[in-house]
């Protein structure tokens, strides 16, 4: 053996986060004794856990100087793939830190599913960065329960995908939420879709896909049974907003979890219409087909809500600018609307 790990091993069990936030942290910090001050490990231990980490890879990850030591090749490239590692790392701690709902400075949190699954965790990792005092207790239910939970102070804000939003609530728009009417690669409607994979659309195209990308329109979806989520969640409500003109059919099934959504569309079970976050990774590997709606935009937005003074104080308010900082202009300003 040359210290690689054949493809027959179970586990790769050279992982160490700590090497690997060590290793991220020299693609940005040019030089081992920078590095290991960023992390907060002694520049001796540091050169251990490279040397280690070079042993079990059997790659070399570190060009070794009198002036210094650089990273390789290779020890770039799994540098970058390490700093995804280390960002879910921090992710999944963090939205563990929110549920257990230790710490001080706690801050009661309500978010819908798509935001509790695909951003809350992100944004909580970027408060605990900059208000370490901060601890974040997340409850994750559909946009309905959320605003009752609101309503009767369990929660100091929330966050819901809901077309609309009770009059009685402040609310602050964080952003767009476009959803994608998705079938499996064999339903029918896949050759009307568009492929993330170009190789997909190729093959779609060669097998006399005539029909590609001309997409449905409401009057045939409303009378499609979807698998569709169920009465209260923001997803449910916008559909039915969306479809009520058309006098839609009653839907194939009812579920509460995306994931669920997800697997049974996989499986044949019909369309569904899902946010665009939740079904990202399986339109890029072919699992799911989207298909465009022509004749509607399936686009909600994903506000903030919560009771009392119009503006924020406190542990909420930092939240809030935490979920809105990335987004520029009106519409991220306060109050009602």
């Amino acid at each position: 053996m040359d210290g690689r790990h054949d493809r027959g091993s179970a586990t790769l069990d050279w992982v160490q986060i700590p090497a690997l936030r060590l290793l991220v942290a020299l693609t940005d910090a040019g030089s081992l004794g920078v590095a290991a001050r960023r992390v907060d490990v002694a520049q001796p231990n540091a050169s251990r856990s490279i040397t280690m980490l070079e042993r079990r890879t059997g790659l070399k990850l570190l060009d070794r100087t009198p002036q210094g030591s650089t990273l390789t090749q290779e020890g770039r490239l799994l540098a970058e793939w390490a700093r995804d590692v280390v960002e879910s790392v921090d992710r999944l701690a963090s939205g563990t830190l929110a549920l257990s709902g230790t710490g001080k400075g706690r801050l009661s949190m309500g978010a819908s599913h798509t935001v509790a699954e695909h951003l809350a965790p992100l944004w909580i990792s970027q408060l605990n960065h900059t208000h370490p005092q901060i601890r974040v207790v997340l409850e994750m239910q559909n946009s309905e329960r959320v605003i009752a939970g609101v309503t009767a102070g369990d929660y100091e804000i929330g966050f819901v995908e809901s077309p609309s939003v009770p009059a009685h609530l402040h609310q602050a728009v964080i952003t767009e939420d476009p959803l994608e009417l998705v079938v499996a690669p064999d339903h029918p409607w896949a050759e009307r879709g568009e492929w993330a994979r170009p190789g997909d659309r190729a093959q779609r195209s060669e097998q006399g896909g005539s029909q590609l990308s001309r997409g449905v329109a409401l009057t045939e979806l409303a009378q499609t049974p979807l698998v569709i989520r169920e009465p209260g969640s923001g997803t449910r409500a916008l559909v039915d907003r969306v479809l009520a003109p058309f006098d839609p059919v009653r839907p194939i099934t009812e579920l509460n979890s995306t994931a669920a959504i997800i697997r049974a569309v996989r499986a044949g079970a019909g369309p569904a219409i899902l946010s665009r976050l939740a079904v990202t990774e399986e339109l890029a590997e072919g699992q799911l087909v989207r298909v465009p709606v022509r004749d509607g935009r399936l686009t909600r937005e994903l506000r903030a809500v919560w009771t009392g003074p119009s503006r924020l104080v406190g542990a909420a308010a930092r939240m809030l600018e935490t979920a809105v900082s990335p987004l520029r202009g009106p519409r991220t300003g306060l109050g009602r609307q």
